[in-house]
């Protein structure tokens, strides 16, 4: 989605005060919006964040959710249960509120993060794009980027069989099993599967030359990537972090990176747009960018 079609979806689903305030927006400027029960309305842009006056009570935050899931939200429990809802055109709704065992009840707080797409964003990273490990804080744009490589590397005449673990739905943002975000030509999806099950189901069933995923966490992650890689597909994954010696430091990381198992490391800026801050070799030599 455009701008223009991101407000067309978001606009009925909101009052009239936040319909006049998203009109005054930019494109690109808009990255989350925050309700709260209770409290104000928030929209969170790359440069500030402002509170806005509408203040809705718990039975207009559930009505918001509803809405902006097309009304499909209970329908949709394997993913509330995780704690959000991919939405239409990819934006993502993050949700808090009462966990029972029959799941989410009375939803207090919604985060919906404005998905983005900046076509060619990705670009200076294609050299290096072989094992490359992206690392950055939050909202640093490390999906966006991981999203524009695979649609570069998968796209066109010399396009390479590309392969996405899209574990939380935030990479290619699928709906009824289409990306609703451009991820190329030749790019396959695997939506909803943990990353050691989705290594193993692609190798065998996709034969990709190349792997994407978010997020690694643990030390499956980790150890399904190693697999992946010894099976001939090279690996682009992203993780949380402000430098090398914290990655390093963790459990789980510091074993594919004293295996130097990433050929290079780039380290995003922290004020966001998938802005590549600084880059690294496989044993953490700086590259000239």
């Amino acid at each position: 989605m455009n701008w223009e079609e991101t407000k067309a979806f978001l606009s009925p689903c909101f009052p009239q005060p936040i319909r006049e305030e998203m009109e005054l927006l930019l494109p690109g400027e808009l990255r989350e919006i925050r309700v709260r029960a209770g409290r104000s309305t928030v929209f969170c842009t790359a440069t500030r964040v402002v509170a806005l006056d509408w203040q809705p009570d718990q039975r207009q935050v559930e009505a918001l959710a509803e809405a902006l899931s097309d009304h499909s939200l209970y329908a949709r429990a394997q993913e509330t249960s995780q704690g959000y809802v991919t939405l239409r055109g990819g934006h993502r709704m993050g949700l808090c509120g009462r966990v029972t065992h029959q799941g989410l009840k009375d939803i207090g707080s919604i985060c919906v993060r404005i998905a983005g797409q900046w076509p060619g964003c990705a670009e200076g990273l294609l050299p290096h794009a072989e094992n490359l490990l992206i690392i950055g804080p939050p909202a640093s744009g490390k999906t966006t980027l991981l999203r524009d490589l695979a649609r570069l590397l998968s796209s066109g005449r010399q396009g390479r069989q590309v392969a996405m673990i899209d574990e939380r739905g935030e990479l290619a943002a699928c709906v009824h099993g289409v990306p609703q975000l451009d991820v190329g030509e030749s790019c396959d999806v695997l939506d909803g599967c943990s990353k050691p099950d989705a290594v193993r189901w692609l190798i065998r069933s996709m034969s990709p030359q190349a792997i994407i995923t978010d997020e690694l966490s643990g030390a499956e992650d980790a150890a399904a990537l190693l697999d992946a890689m010894a099976c001939g597909a090279s690996v682009i994954a992203s993780c949380h972090g402000t430098n090398l010696s914290e990655v390093a430091n963790r459990p789980a990381m510091a074993g594919l990176m004293a295996r130097r198992a990433f050929h290079h490391y780039a380290l995003l800026h922290p004020e966001g747009g998938g802005r590549v801050a600084a880059l690294y070799d496989r044993s953490g030599s700086p590259i000239t960018l």
